[in-house]
């Protein structure tokens, strides 16, 4: 049986959240019968290849196939997603009415797919674009069972065993590699993981308020989600609470799935007060005034597809913030035996940031960011020594062909852990493992305080 830690999918929209969907039943007749509907939320990840720096995928249509006939149109026109910033973990990309039953597989077709990796004698990341105009039947192995509960329906995308590399490792073809399970959110469970529901950083413009509970629109032509609030979710950076929430603003989202299937918001927050741009990715270079990333997402109202190329950001005049600083990372801090720093001296390359700015900022492939945000990655490799002390710390040996050491030049990185530490897999030394959440340096020396620590998929 799969581990649901695997179940990420690689298929499907740019949207970085969650689209309503209504779906409707075929049989083989053609004819459309209305069935009870349940609510399930569809996740997506990426199983990375290591000197891969962004994997574009352009999805035209999926379908979900019942046992015994009918299909479920999932999605019916062409939309991108990043794969490669979901490393270690998954999103959501649509929310849907999903008629109970058993589902044996899916319908996936895919146009174009948009490589952009460093091979393995260069230091310079190269672009590919693989056109497929192919439709990829991903069978469900057990079939997957849909009922009237709330479900989180997870698929992944496994980068390393679909790309094909040369001798010198540029990138060949690609043949998918896909897989799926689910997980059924029951009464009372609001489990911390994104497998069972929770949504981390989703960002989006408010495009409506109502008496508890606002719509995020996560991408431009994107249908907005509904979040609710209630007395515990948190308001910050220029929102104090609820009633101060206008349509038009930016802002991140954090929420966990309720057995209702309905999405509540645990933490607000303000990244542009009106019309704001929103992109994140890796950083390729540094000055003393700009940074210059490959995106890996874009949001908010940028006005040309940026995913998988790269962007100059002028941060000279910008807030440079951690997320170190959110209650939800509390628990991280203690014991670490270094002050975790993020400002415009110590951003550095390799780290995963996400820049924001109003729209009159933007010149062609290049603005002038308000903000700049350290954004939570991941890194994989062999555990080089056991890790000691309250505040768990061990050596991670990276993979030569990693994209993050041919960019750096670094080829270790000492990972930290914390009481908040969600270990999935024991840390020992020459163990394979990824390691996901906050990658800091220090002018000299890069640490990562780990968030997450588990299995290479």
């Amino acid at each position: 049986m799969l581990n649901p830690r695997f179940l990420r999918f690689t298929m499907l929209a740019l949207a970085m959240g969650l689209a309503l969907v209504a779906f409707g039943c075929s049989n083989a007749a053609n004819k459309t019968t209305t069935m009870t509907a349940a609510n399930v939320q569809f996740k997506i990840g990426d199983a990375p290849a290591d000197s891969v720096l962004s994997l574009v995928l352009t999805i035209t249509h999926v379908d979900l196939m019942q046992q015994g006939g009918g299909t479920i149109t999932v999605l019916d026109s062409p939309t991108k997603i990043e794969l490669t910033h979901l490393a270690g973990t998954v999103e959501s990309f649509v929310a849907a009415n999903v008629p109970p039953g058993t589902y044996q597989s899916a319908a996936v077709s895919i146009s174009t797919v948009d490589v952009t990796y460093i091979p393995a004698s260069s230091t310079t990341p190269v672009e590919k674009t693989f056109t497929l105009n192919t439709t990829i039947n991903v069978m469900f192995n057990p079939a997957v069972t849909i009922s009237k509960a709330p479900s989180v329906l997870s698929f992944d995308f496994n980068a390393a065993q679909s790309l094909t590399f040369d001798s010198a490792g540029n990138v060949t073809g690609i043949n998918p590699v896909i897989t799926v399970s689910v997980q059924v959110i029951s009464s009372g469970e609001q489990e911390n993981d994104e497998e069972h529901g929770e949504i981390e950083d989703m960002v989006g413009t408010i495009s409506g308020a109502m008496a508890a509970s606002f719509a995020l629109t996560p991408e431009p032509g994107s249908s907005a989600q509904t979040f609710t609030v209630d007395a515990n979710t948190k308001f910050e950076d220029g929102i104090p609470q609820f009633a101060d929430l206008n349509p038009g603003m930016l802002v991140e989202v954090d929420a966990v799935t309720q057995s209702d299937g309905s999405l509540l918001a645990t933490k607000v927050e303000l990244m542009e007060a009106s019309e704001g741009m929103e992109a994140d990715g890796i950083v390729t270079a540094t000055s003393g005034t700009s940074v210059t990333l490959l995106v890996l997402h874009e949001g908010g109202n940028m006005s040309t597809d940026m995913v998988g190329t790269p962007l100059t950001v002028d941060v000279s005049n910008a807030v440079f913030k951690s997320p170190l600083g959110n209650s939800d990372f509390s628990m991280l801090l203690r014991g670490l035996p270094f002050t975790p720093k993020f400002d415009k001296v110590t951003v550095a390359v390799g780290q995963r940031v996400q820049v924001n700015a109003p729209v009159t900022s933007q010149m062609k492939n290049s603005f002038s960011a308000t903000q700049v945000r350290l954004q939570r990655q991941a890194l994989s490799g062999t555990v080089g020594a056991a890790p000691m002390g309250s505040n768990a710390s061990f050596l991670l040996l990276l993979d030569a062909d990693s994209a993050f050491v041919k960019l750096t030049g670094v080829s270790s990185v000492n990972v930290y852990q914390g009481p908040g530490t969600q270990e999935m897999t024991p840390v020992a030394p020459s163990t394979k493992i990824r390691v996901r959440g906050l990658l800091f340096f220090d002018g000299t020396n890069y640490q990562f305080v780990a968030a997450r620590v588990a299995k290479p998929d």
